[in-house]
């Protein structure tokens, strides 16, 4: 019987199914962050539970292929079990867990890491992933090593069968419902799906699949009863307001949470707004992150539910493709149409899809000046006042300015900053200092961001043309909240409202979606609307065809033929400028320069090189030579930057190009040439 058993352990078969079931337990277990509920969810949905044993099943058998089978089981657990550790980390910050697309957003994590850990935490997950490295190779050495051939007919039979047992295990769930491929809550799918088939899914479903019934007749059907649409003939559309649209992240009410409690009311100016203007609450796409699919949503009317689980359409499609959105459709109303986001405008690669969603600007925290920052180093939305107003004042056209802010970005700090910050705004009630803390810093956040909000609209009250303003919140901040924490009910509601120093410019008070936000803007103001608006206004959600329109016409723009544009595809991507006030060089002197350290005990060191002058110079500009080669840049003040040794050679070209915290150069001045002076007899 002993014998039996151990040459039952002995074979594949046994050891790859074992090492799947302690896998999956694990990995239930860093997702859930609980022992007791990975029993629950195991006893509850034990089907479930196999059939993502199966899955991991599948991927160890690529270890019968590797002659040191030990080390194929080894490398192949350890990447499950890295996935499973970052799901657990990523889940301790928020909502929303680690799915596929977050691994294309790695260069941007990289740049924020310092706003989530500590110093000792990065170095110790520096020094764990050390460990780790070293103990796969120690493993490689180690493993014994097969001998003979190991590429047998059995191992590729196994193989090939495990495949088509998930294949059809996949078939038999789906059709069951015992799971899902369309994930409207990526955190519930999760919790009731599982973490291995969830991740699994968002590594292959990405995009939007094609509807059955897709084809040239329908969306020519769809575009004859869209064309049926008109603008509303409000009054206001032959004014043709300028029009800004301003993203608040992580920007909610807190009094609607049900345990806290406050010395102030942290956002009294959007509380009076939501009163006295058309106001209501956005149902968003996420909870706690998913800034750019929030936007995306507003901007193209698009419900990103029909792409792939997890999918930011920003990192994947929207990288090569052009879309129909807001900006688009203003553009045909001959607007000019502004971005801007007070933080690096590699985040979400926003500098590369605003060209394709039809922005003429893109203003990124590179192009600001005098950027103040919070406890957690992320960029203060102060700063978009004078922004906003100079964008505005930047043509003769009427303007388009859709702005993304970030002050209120998690995570939040446990312990607060009272020698260098000020905290106004106190709270309690979550029965725990730490989260008092945490909830109090998010709030005075609030506060500062609601006192922009003030600001601007006094600006605006002043400013001597039209303008209608919307804004909204992106999502909820990434607390540990349900739904009966909050006293609307749905964790995927913020609010928003609209604006205007229009005499009489007032509308309805609505709930909606934020994917039919800018259909109600158009709506209000009167302009004729974009196709995707159309659908929103022939359609409503109670529609039985609502959801199929908009699966065809989303299909259709993105990745179908583009039946409903037989004229040809309408949209290019822009030539879009950084900034509204061009920087360049006008002059380039040698000369020497006094740096002073910031040890006072120091004595200034004397630099000699060369002094940049020129405009709108900031402290994100660095000099370029010869279109390549990065020297290392003094700031001196907006006309002047300082390049110590260095020599320049005749003929020289020089630049000047912004650079954010991930190094990469998003734009640069038109190259000045370097004429070395004359030598006098």
């Amino acid at each position: 019987m002993k014998d039996k058993l151990k040459k039952l352990c002995s074979t594949a078969i046994f050891q790859c199914v074992a090492i799947a079931i302690v896998l999956d337990i694990i990995l239930e277990i860093l997702g859930r962050h609980s022992f007791i509920n990975t029993m629950k969810y195991i006893v509850n949905e034990p089907l479930v539970f196999l059939y993502n044993c199966s899955i991991i099943f599948f991927t160890l058998t690529l270890a019968l292929l590797m002659r040191k089978r030990v080390f194929g089981y080894g490398i192949i657990s350890f990447a499950w079990l890295l996935c499973g550790v970052t799901n657990c980390i990523v889940l301790g910050f928020r909502i929303t867990p680690f799915s596929a697309i977050d691994m294309l957003m790695a260069r941007n994590t990289i740049t924020i890491i310092d706003k989530y850990f500590s110093v000792w935490q990065v170095v110790f997950i520096g020094v764990a992933l050390f460990i780790a490295l070293a103990a796969v190779i120690i493993l490689f050495l180690k493993s014994p090593t097969i001998q003979g051939n190991i590429y047998r007919i059995r191992t590729t039979v196994l193989i090939v069968a495990s495949f088509c047992m998930v294949m059809l295990f996949t078939k038999i769930a789906l059709n069951a419902q015992a799971i899902s491929d369309n994930f409207a809550n990526l955190a519930t799918a999760y919790d009731k799906y599982g973490f291995v088939y969830c991740f699994s899914n968002s590594v292959v479903d990405v995009g939007i699949s094609e509807p059955s019934d897709y084809s040239e007749e329908k969306m020519l059907e769809i575009k004859d009863e869209l064309d049926t649409v008109k603008a509303s003939g409000a009054k206001f559309a032959k004014r043709k307001p300028n029009v800004i649209v301003v993203q608040l992240e992580s920007f909610m009410d807190p009094s609607y949470v049900k345990e806290l409690s406050f010395n102030m009311n942290p956002i009294p100016n959007f509380t009076k707004l939501k009163e006295e203007c058309s106001s209501g609450f956005l149902t968003m796409p996420a909870i706690g992150a998913g800034t750019a699919n929030s936007e995306f949503e507003v901007l193209s009317g698009f419900d990103v539910a029909y792409f792939g689980a997890g999918e930011y359409p920003y990192k994947t499609v929207l990288g090569s493709t052009t879309c129909e959105t807001m900006a688009t459709q203003f553009k045909k109303l001959g607007y000019s149409t502004h971005a801007m986001h007070n933080h690096d405008g590699t985040f979400y690669d926003r500098y590369i899809v605003y060209k394709n969603l039809g922005f003429d600007t893109f203003t990124p925290m590179e192009y600001m000046y005098d950027v103040e920052h919070t406890q957690k180093n992320w960029e203060k939305d102060n700063v978009l006042t004078g922004e906003i107003m100079k964008t505005l004042k930047s043509t003769e056209d009427k303007d388009f300015i859709f702005t993304v802010s970030v002050q209120g970005h998690g995570r939040y700090p446990s312990e607060l900053d009272y020698e260098n910050y000020s905290y106004p705004v106190k709270v309690t009630g979550t029965g725990s200092e730490e989260l008092d803390n945490e909830w109090t810093y998010y709030c005075n956040q609030l506060h500062e961001m609601d006192e922009f909000i003030k600001d601007l609209i006094e600006e605006l009250k002043n400013y001597d043309e039209d303008v209608v303003l919307v804004m909204y919140g992106d999502h909820l901040p990434g607390f540990e909240l349900t739904n009966d924490d909050v006293e609307n009910g749905n964790l995927y509601q913020t609010e928003y409202f609209i604006w205007s120093n229009m005499k009489h410019f007032i509308d309805k008070d609505e709930d909606i979606p934020a994917y039919d936000l800018s259909t109600k803007l158009f709506d209000v103001i009167g302009l004729e609307k974009s196709a995707m608006q159309k659908v929103h206004t022939l359609y409503s959600e109670d529609d039985p065809e609502y959801s199929d329109v908009m699966w065809n016409v989303e299909y259709d723009m993105l990745y179908g033929k583009r039946y409903m544009y037989p004229d040809g595809w309408p949209y290019e991507p822009t030539d879009m400028q950084y900034g509204v006030e061009p920087i360049y060089i006008t002059d380039i002197k040698e000369g020497d320069y006094q740096k002073v350290s910031d040890d006072p005990e120091k004595a200034p060191e004397q630099l000699h090189g060369y002094y940049i002058k020129g405009e709108n110079f900031n402290e994100c500009s660095f000099v370029w030579i010869n279109n390549g080669f990065k020297k290392e840049t003094i700031y001196i003040d907006r006309n002047t930057l300082f390049i110590p040794d260095i020599t320049f050679d005749d003929g020289e070209e020089v630049y000047v190009a912004q650079v954010g915290d991930d190094s990469i150069d998003i734009g640069k001045s038109e190259a000045f040439i370097y004429q070395a002076p004359v030598a006098e007899n």
